[in-house]
C-alpha cells in the first residue's frame, strides 16, 4: 500500500516544485506597470534655474482612475536643497494661482506625485522644483 502512494508523491512535488519557479519568474514590478494602462498627455525636459544642475524628463498622465499623477523620468537628477517642494504652475516660478503637489522625495530617479482632483490637463503649463524656505526654484519643466 505504502508503494502505490510513491508515485502520487513525487509527482505533486514536481507539480509543485514546477510552480514555483513559474512564479518566481513573474516581474511584479512590470506587471503593476500594465495594469495601471496609463497614458501621457503632457511632457517637458527639466531646465535649471539659479546655478542649478538638472536632467531627465516629466510626463503628467492620466491613470485608469481619472487621477491626473506627476512622474519625473528614471534619469530624473537635480542639485539638492533644503524644505523642496514640486509644484504645478504656470510658469517658470510659482504663479498666484500654483499647486503644491508635496514634498520633493529625491534628487535621483522615478518618482511619482498625485495631482488633487480638480486639476485638469490643462489647468498648468508648468511643473517646479521649488526651495520654500528661500523662495527659489532649482528647476522647471514646460509642460507641452
Amino acid at each position: 500500500m505504502k508503494a502505490s502512494f510513491l508515485p502520487l508523491i513525487v509527482s505533486l512535488l514536481i507539480l509543485a516544485g514546477c510552480s514555483g519557479d513559474m512564479l518566481t519568474d513573474i516581474d511584479t514590478s512590470q506587471q503593476k506597470e500594465e495594469e495601471v494602462n496609463t497614458a501621457t498627455f503632457r511632457t517637458g525636459s527639466w531646465e535649471p534655474l539659479n546655478g542649478k544642475q538638472t536632467m531627465g524628463t516629466v510626463n503628467l498622465r492620466t491613470l485608469d482612475d481619472g487621477m491626473l499623477q506627476v512622474v519625473f523620468s528614471d534619469d530624473f537628477s537635480l542639485s539638492d536643497g533644503p524644505g523642496l517642494f514640486v509644484y504645478l504652475s504656470n510658469g517658470e516660478t510659482p504663479s498666484t494661482d500654483f499647486i503644491n503637489l508635496g514634498d520633493f522625495i529625491s534628487p535621483t530617479g522615478a518618482q511619482f506625485y498625485r495631482v488633487p482632483d480638480d486639476v485638469t490637463l490643462d489647468s498648468f503649463t508648468h511643473v517646479l522644483v521649488h526651495c520654500e524656505p528661500y523662495n527659489v526654484t532649482f528647476a522647471f519643466a514646460a509642460l507641452r
